[in-house]
């Protein structure tokens, strides 16, 4: 298989498409999930245009943080009982941090990469906040059956 690349351009002046061929391309890098019939099979974008590579970053950021801020809602509406719900979403939120921090802030400006990971800090601490409030009603409950168990079986006994 050749593993060419190519960097693409239209001439806006002629209306003509120009191809170039590189061997190394330094952008923010795509990989297209979708494929359609009858089109070119791509497997890799390389976006050297630094503004649109924010662009694209910051809307993914966004989409996955606006995703984050709606399971959140719904954790804190529900009560916060189910432990691995939250387990799962502050994982999820924890890779999301980790991606901002070694794959984007490169591209981002300072500014919105540290008001991100503010943003991405909030929804940790609550997060761990809703963990810890739903292990301690974990163990009150487990605490408060065993008592009652133990309370009736010293009835029990008393009886015979």
């Amino acid at each position: 298989m050749n593993n060419k690349n190519f960097y693409i351009e239209k001439n806006k002046k002629t209306n003509e498409t120009v191809y170039i061929e590189y061997d190394k391309i330094k952008g923010y890098k795509i990989t297209p999930k979708t494929k359609k019939e009858d089109a070119i099979e791509v497997n890799k974008i390389v976006i050297v245009s630094p503004t649109l590579s924010e662009k694209i970053i910051k809307k993914k950021i966004e989409h996955k943080i606006a995703y984050l801020f709606k399971l959140l809602e719904e954790i804190s509406e529900s009560g916060g009982d189910d432990e691995g719900i939250i387990k799962k979403t502050l994982m999820d939120a924890e890779r999301l941090k980790l991606m901002i921090i070694n794959n984007y802030v490169k591209y981002l400006g300072n500014t919105y990469a540290s008001l991100t990971l503010k943003k991405m800090e909030l929804i940790i601490n609550e997060l761990r906040i809703g963990l810890y409030k739903s292990h301690q009603k974990g163990i009150i409950n487990y605490y408060f059956n065993n008592y009652e168990e133990k309370e009736e079986e010293k009835k029990g006994r008393r009886g015979r």
